[in-house]
Formats: C-alpha cells, structure tokens, sequence
C-alpha cells in the first residue's frame, strides 16, 4: 500500500480511519480504543458504516464459533465503552437497532466513505475521457490508504474477510489511478509507487499493464522487458499459466519500440462516439473474454461474439468498445440490427456514414450469415467489426467466434453484491447461490434479480429463491420494469426454424435432464442420424447445450480393446440438454 496522507480533511470534530491502523481522532486528538474485543467490534461497524450490523455477526467476530453465555451483556458493555470513548459528541453516534448496532458518520468523518464519494467521482469523468480530472480525483482517493486495513485485527476471520475485500477496491481505484496518469503523461510521478505495488500483487493483469508502459516511457525499455519476462516465468511456476494476450501485446511493442507508446493518448479518443451505447458502470468479470477480444481485434477478421439469450453478449461488445478505445481514434458505432419486437433492421443507410478510418462497427443482434454479408461490403475496409448473435454464423466467411458462456459463480455472486448490496449477499450466501443457479449464471436474469431485490429491500433471499424454484413462475418473477426474460426467450424461439420449433417443444418434456439422440429420437419421429443433426442445429442457436462433461478424452494406444471400444462409443453419442429457463419457457408455450 501507499503511505497515505491522513484518515480525511476535517480537522474538528470525530474523524475515523480504517483505511491502514484503526485510527479515531477527536480534532487532532487521537482518542484510545480500548482493549481488542473492543476494536473488533468498532472496527465491524466502521466497515459497513450507517449500515445494521447484527449482534450475530457481532457475536461472531468476537468468539467465532464458541461465545460464552454472557455473549450478549459482554457486547453491550464492549458498545458502552465505545460510547464513553467517542465522548457526547453527537457524530459517529452507535445506535442501537432490534437487530444489531449501527454506526452513523457522515463522509467527512469517515475516510472510507471519502474514499467511496472520491472513487465513483473518478470512474465517471474516466467514463467521460477527462483523464486529467480523473489523475486528480483518483488520486485524491488513493492517497487516503495509510496500508493494509487494521493489520491487527486481521486474526478475526470476519474482519480479514472484510480486509480482503476493501483492499480490492483500493487495487481497482489505483490502477484506473495509473492509467489515467499514464494517459496524461505523469508516469515519473508515478514510477515509484506502482514498482512497490507491483511487487506486493505481481499477477494483477492492469496492474502489470501500467508498470510496463510506465517503465518504457520514462526511458527503460530493458527493465519493462525484464519485467515482462520474469511475469512470465513466475505464472508459469506458479500457476501454469502464460501471460494475457494484452500484456503479451504490449510487450511485443514495447520490444519493437513503437512510436504510439511515446506520447500520451489524447483524451479525445476516449469520448464515446455518438453511435455507442453508454458504458455499463458495474460491468462485471468476463476478463478472459476480453483478454480473447483484445488479441482478435485489428486483426481485419470479423469477430462474432454469439450466446444464448441473455448471456451478456450486447454488454460485452459495448464494453469491448469502451475498454479499447485507445485502438479507434475514428470512433466506435453500435447498429443495431432488429427493433424492439424482433424484427430486422434495414441498416445499409446508416453504414454510409461510418468514417473510414481507425474505428470500430458493432452489428448487435443478427439473425443470420445472409445478413451480415451486405453489411460487411458496404463497411470500410479499415474498420474492426464485431458481430453479436443468438446463432453461431458458422458459414460466415473468414470470422473469428467467441461463444459466450454463463457466467461462472464468483462473478455472478459479485454482480449480484454490486445489486443489492455485498453485505446483503454476504449474510445468505447459500441462499445468493441458489439464486444464481435459478437464473442459470445468465446476466440478464441475474440483473432483473437485483433490480427487484434492491427495489424490494422487505423480500428476503431465501423467500425469492423459493419463488424463483417453482417452474411455473420463474418467468413471471424474471420481470423488471420492461426487462422480460420471457419477452427476450420469444425472440429466440421465433428465430428457429419450424422444424427446429418443434423438436425444441418435444425436447422440454425429456424426463431427464440429459439426453442423447438415440433417447430422443423415437418421440422426434426421426432416425437417430436425423435427430443428432437437428439437436447440433439447436446448439448453434444456443436453446440446446451440450454439458461439459459429455466428452471423454481419448485412449492412448495401449488401452484396453473394449474400454477403448466402450469410450468410441460414448464419443459417438454425446449427451444434450435443454437448459433449465428455456425448458421453462417452452412447457409454458405447450401448455398454451
């Protein structure tokens, strides 16, 4: 961390500090906290300040697993105490709740929430491309961390859970810190303070980005390349890993000494360009995905980004377009290709006016090759273009395909904690992943979760989770405002063609979850041969899956005669599934 400039700019009153030692000024008067239990529990309610903590959770931090049975009175005296010490002043007042204790401070007082206040400032003029007001802002936020949050208090697991998670936020903060100082030319400033903390966190992707590009514009290309090179050693070491394609990519130009990495970017290129849809400010994870677009894109191969419905395929190309925006000085355009009911888009005017030039062309939503192909020609050559779409494109001429695939549980429980709220996911996380799974890791659905548990703070986890099991509902619960899971699984059914709808309706009612062509082809009317064509149809139109574990790997040359027979087998007959909201919708439709 950073040797920080102080806990925040009041200098009367009470001031709190978390962010490095737990600290607690009256003016510039350091108050005393006590004994340990008594700063474990001021510390728990200063990480979730003007918020409930629970005597539970109290409880918790305080004796893990085994509290006395005077657990409760020993709390009210640690408060009490606490009391005393903050004096009568009225600020940084403990309240007293049914549930728990809450700690009321204003974001003068507190240094975390200056933090906060200062953080989301800077994210918003970075999304604006005012990368001097964001190297000002950030940095005011950054310079509030003294080090690592209440190192002495880390032997609770509660608070070195809590620890863990505001050092993150710090990490983020500093490298869009960076970046924005790189951008604009102050990487001497810079230098000292992101080699210290590279050091202490060298596998944080951004982190590495800036130290690179920092070292060779302050004159030493040979330590940025020494660098890279030991990164490379270490994941391999300790992770079994290689370097991203981006850091790849810059060292590459690092190595070659191009020009473009002399001069700062303008902050031109980073305002968004009237065609493109705003950032998505809690865009969350995906950062293989990304790392896969950064390494395809320039390459003058369309790229076809392709999912199921909801799977987040429009918010990764937008964010895409946003993330590299240093690669399209002429700008970056979004067309969508159908209107709000579904239906195509005549877009071949709109194309004439993409500038030829370094730019980006975004085709959201396309329903076929045949499509596409018109609006390829008429888009100039110089022009990156990336294509999203519920159907693979397979016969599209010379594209790269990145198939989209739900989102793994860590990120969508970071999502859903961007909703609603960390501490509200933190307090059920069996009931938060429940709910990830009912919404099949789709980040549509898991938006229209959170939009509904954030706007319904009285519905408990559990109770929604309940309601979001029973098929007959959950499509009826997936609705926010005019965000329909229902509304988005019709204009995917209606894509199908009629013999691909009709095998999907017969599909829903398989009574196991998993099936091969041969389980269903006697319902299908069809040879096993015909079947297993129309099922890989339905695959690349992403409303039929196939689970990761139908595959087998192969026998070496040694294996047994009929264990290898027995496993040629299963290769021949893969297993297929009809995931679980897809399955909902088409019963509802037979039901009809």
């Amino acid at each position: 961390m950073l040797d920080g400039q102080g806990v925040g700019f009041m200098r009367t009153g009470l001031r709190f500090g978390i962010l490095g030692g737990l600290v607690v000024y009256d003016g510039d008067r350091p108050l005393p906290l006590g004994p340990f239990k008594q700063r474990v529990v001021l510390a728990m309610l200063l990480c979730r300040p003007n918020q409930v903590v629970s005597v539970a959770a109290l409880t918790d931090a305080l004796w893990d697993d085994d509290p006395p049975r005077t657990a409760h009175k020993n709390l009210q005296v640690y408060v009490s105490a606490l009391r005393r010490a903050l004096g009568s002043s009225r600020d940084g007042r403990i309240a007293r709740v049914a549930t728990g204790y809450r700690l009321e401070v204003d974001p003068d007082q507190l240094d975390l929430l200056r933090f906060h206040d200062l953080a989301r400032a800077g994210r918003e003029v970075v999304l604006g491309g005012d990368n001097v007001a964001a190297a000002q802002i950030l940095g005011e936020a950054v310079r509030l961390w003294r080090g690592s949050v209440f190192p002495d208090l880390t032997v609770v697991p509660a608070l070195a859970a809590e620890a863990k998670r505001l050092d993150e936020g710090f990490l983020d903060v500093y490298e869009s810190w960076a970046e924005a100082m790189v951008e604009v030319g102050r990487h001497a400033e810079l230098l000292d303070s992101l080699m210290d903390v590279a050091r202490q966190h060298p596998f944080r992707e951004r982190l590495r980005h800036a130290q690179l590009l920092t070292l060779y514009r302050a004159g030493r290309q040979n330590e940025a390349l020494a660098q890279f090179d030991g990164l490379r050693q270490a994941l391999a070491r300790d992770l079994g890993l290689a370097p991203s394609p981006v850091l790849t990519r810059l060292y590459k130009r690092i190595l070659g000494a191009h020009g473009d990495l002399d001069a700062p970017v303008a902050a031109t290129v980073q305002v968004t360009h009237p065609g493109l849809d705003r950032e998505i400010v809690d865009f969350t994870g995906r950062d293989g995905y990304l790392a896969e677009l950064v390494g395809l894109l320039g390459t003058g191969r369309v790229v076809v980004v392709s999912g199921a419905v909801g799977v987040g395929k429009t918010t990764l190309a937008v964010h895409a377009a946003h993330r590299f925006a240093e690669l399209y000085p002429d700008g970056r355009t979004l067309i969508r290709l159908r209107r709000p009911d579904g239906t195509s888009i005549r877009v071949i005017d709109e194309l004439r006016s993409v500038p030829d030039g370094r730019s980006l062309v975004v085709l959201d939503d396309a329903g076929s090759e045949a499509q596409i192909r018109p609006l390829l020609a008429a888009i100039p050559e110089r022009c990156d273009v990336m294509v999203t779409s519920r159907r693979h494109l397979a016969g599209l001429e010379g594209a790269c395909h990145i198939g989209l695939e739900p989102m793994p549980e860590s990120e969508a429980l970071m999502l859903l904690g961007r909703l609603v709220g960390a501490d509200r996911i933190a307090a059920e996380p069996r009931t938060a992943r429940r709910l990830i799974s009912a919404c099949g890791g789709l980040p549509l659905a898991l938006r229209i979760v959170g939009a509904r548990l954030a706007s319904l703070r009285h519905l408990r986890l559990d109770r929604y989770a309940e309601r979001l099991s029973d098929e007959s509902r959950v499509l009826d619960e997936l609705v926010a405002g005019d965000l329909s899971l229902r509304d988005r699984l019709a204009e995917a059914f209606r894509d199908l063609t009629p013999e691909e709808g009709e095998v999907l309706r017969v599909l829903a009612h398989q009574t196991g979850l998993a099936f091969s062509a041969s389980d269903v082809a006697p319902a299908l009317g069809l040879e096993p041969a015909r079947a297993e064509i129309v099922l890989e149809r339905l695959v690349e139109a992403h409303v039929v899956m196939v689970p990761a574990d139908s595959y087998h790997d192969l026998v070496n040359d040694e294996a047994d005669e009929v264990v290898a027979h027995a496993i040629g087998q299963a290769l021949a007959e893969p297993c297929f599934e009809v995931p679980w909201l897809i399955r909902s919708y088409v019963r509802e439709l037979n039901r009809r």
